[in-house]
């Protein structure tokens, strides 16, 4: 079963288009397809819920493992989670492993710091996958309560997606979806005019074509900074054009 979820009113228009690449590419597997909007937040415990309810994307870390749990304990062999800006850019490329009982996805990360491109190696759960019997779901489903738990203060949106799984994987390597592409804000800018030096330093970090790549949402609206002291707006026609981009080079 591949599952997503997203608001079922006011959807933008890319965003869309990244739900049905994705439900298109199940339906060539010959995969199962279900899609929840806000209900994937009322399997949430009380107090998960509560302090995190100032952020979807802690609601929403937790509420995909507990609906993986769900769909494997319905007789599921499989539970495939995509985040809803992902965009599946090369359908018939696109294959996840299944030699290890669940995958997380391996992500390239640059930050442009004046006029220097600093590039790091983290892990995200985007897309994750997990075999009936998998024995990091619960456990990740208990870490996930005791983190939020056991936090003082305000609560950083990646605190138990990123943050977590980057930390665990350098105490122990994580399996890794490697096609699988995150794309910040400066990416998909050099991605929509064709290219660029940042662009190249990202795709030489990688280990595999790009098969389906993250677009980042959460930064939708803002305005950044750009190299030359420019700055640029990330709206929906951004997105738009990075799509074009990435469908053309599928």
């Amino acid at each position: 079963m591949v599952f997503q979820s997203y608001r079922r009113d006011d959807v933008p228009a890319w965003i869309g288009r990244c739900l049905a690449s994705v439900e298109a590419w199940a339906d060539q597997q010959g995969y199962r397809y279900r899609f929840l909007g806000d209900e994937l937040f009322d399997r949430l415990p009380t107090r998960y819920r509560q302090r995190t309810a100032h952020s979807k994307q802690l609601l929403a870390d937790l509420g995909r493992l507990i609906v993986a749990r769900e769909l494997l304990e319905e007789g599921f062999q499989r539970a495939v989670w995509f985040d809803a800006d992902v965009f599946v850019c090369a359908p018939a490329r696109l294959v996840l492993p299944r030699a290890r009982e669940f995958y997380l996805c391996r992500e390239v990360w640059l930050e442009l710091t004046g006029a220097t491109v600093e590039i790091s190696q983290r892990v995200n759960n985007c897309v994750c996958a997990f075999e009936r019997g998998a024995s990091f779901l619960p456990f990740y489903i208990d870490a996930c309560q005791r983190l939020v738990d056991d936090t003082a203060g305000a609560l950083s949106p990646l605190l138990v997606g990123t943050q977590f799984l980057t930390a665990l994987d350098r105490a122990l390597p994580l399996p890794k979806l490697e096609n699988v592409a995150l794309l910040g804000p400066q990416l998909l800018r050099e991605l929509a005019a064709g290219g660029g030096p940042m662009w190249e330093a990202f795709t030489h970090e990688l280990h595999a074509p790009i098969d389906a790549a993250n677009l980042c949402a959460s930064f939708r609206g803002r305005t950044l900074s750009a190299p030359g002291g420019r700055s640029f707006v990330v709206d929906d026609a951004l997105f738009e054009a990075a799509i074009a981009s990435l469908a053309g080079r599928g």
